[in-house]
């Protein structure tokens, strides 16, 4: 990217001090390639650096994701709840587990199991 920048400066001077319109011609075609160079370098770098990116934070996105799983297996286990009610509630959870993590932008969804005897929910 920085050898592209300077080309493009390089040759842009070229082509204001040159002394004649043909010299300036193959210069500013030059500074436009060199130019094309660092934008096509720039966005090669940028994506890869993004697609790096995505995979660090998945990786330390992780062990909150099973923090998460094991919080929602201990409440289970503590709650008073029924044989179907439990079954239905690991069912749910390990299907969200096998579904794997929700984009950033989507809200977690929530899974909310009804307690016989209360009102709500």
């Amino acid at each position: 990217m920085v050898a592209g920048f300077f080309l493009l400066i390089l040759f842009a001077g070229i082509a204001l001090w040159a002394s004649t319109t043909a010299v300036a011609i193959v210069a500013g075609g030059l500074g436009a390639v060199s130019a094309a160079l660092a934008g096509y370098v720039a966005k090669t770098f940028i994506r890869s650096q993004e697609a790096a990116a995505t995979h660090l934070r998945s990786y330390f996105d992780q062990p909150l994701e099973l923090s998460r799983y094991l919080a929602a297996e201990r409440l289970v286990a503590d709650g008073d709840l029924s044989q179907e009610q439990r079954g239905e509630i690991l069912t749910a959870l390990v299907q969200a587990m096998v579904a794997g993590p929700q984009p950033a932008s989507a809200p977690p969804s929530v899974v909310v199991a009804s307690v016989p005897g209360q009102q709500g929910a």
